[in-house]
């Protein structure tokens, strides 16, 4: 009888939102494959639990995703986890999972702290649907290229972004959006957890008085979404 792959969603940051089914599976399984490393011997570490580690990530990912499946399909179990979040989203692990759906071994999911999902319920937007984007090119040229793409989409956009490109990544959006409505979270669960809300402008002055450092989830309005809001406010009073 063939193992199971769990798809272990782990902490943002805080370890104690960690939640009790995925201790459970990892205390369980046979192996971990994780796309960290380091980070995972610090959660399992936190956690006491010792486990032989599998690392994939962009590079070997396809090549170990067969022996993989294959040690599923011998019996054993594993659990797939990120650096930190749910797995598979903008991380590598996707064709881990294909693969293992392929060979026909039972994939399960176990949910939890989620990045994207996090930064939206504190963005205080008008949220009943939005856009997860994830990564921008890091090139500017493509970037704008890309921005411009949805340029008229109506809902919120959700982007992650690395310190070292936040202020440009925020320079193009401000010159093909203007000036909407936007929401930076910087380093969600963590000690220096902050939310910077307002017109973009607003939002590029408050990063300007600090180097930034972290991790930033950066949410911009959809196309005439505030009209629609207060439209839809003016109609149920």
């Amino acid at each position: 009888m063939g193992g199971t792959l769990y798809v272990v969603a782990t902490p943002v940051g805080n370890m104690k939102d960690i939640t009790l089914r995925a201790v459970e599976v990892l205390q369980d399984v046979d192996v971990v494959v994780a796309e960290n490393r380091e980070r995972a011997l610090k959660l399992l570490g936190h956690l006491s639990i010792r486990k032989p580690i599998i690392t994939i990530n962009s590079y070997n990912e396809e090549r170990k995703a067969g022996s993989i499946t294959r040690q599923l399909l011998e019996g054993k179990s594993c659990a797939l986890i990120s650096g930190a979040g749910t797995p598979c989203i903008s991380d590598p692990g996707g064709l881990v999972v294909k693969a293992c759906h392929e060979a026909g071994v039972d994939v399960r999911a176990v949910p939890g702290p989620s990045a994207v999902s996090g930064a939206v319920s504190i963005s205080g937007l008008y949220v009943d649907r939005f856009l997860f984007y994830g990564f921008l090119p890091h090139k500017r040229g493509k970037k704008r290229k890309v921005l411009r793409e949805f340029l008229s989409f109506p809902y919120p956009i959700v982007f992650f972004e690395s310190p070292r490109k936040l202020v440009d990544t925020l320079g193009c959006i401000r010159e093909e959006f203007g000036n909407r409505p936007t929401v930076v979270v910087k380093e969600m669960t963590k000690i220096h957890e902050t939310v910077i809300r307002g017109p973009l402008d607003d939002v590029i002055d408050g990063m300007s008085t600090e180097e930034p450092r972290g991790e930033y989830l950066i949410i911009v309005d959809g196309k005439g979404r505030q009209d629609d809001e207060n439209g839809d406010k003016n109609e149920k009073t």
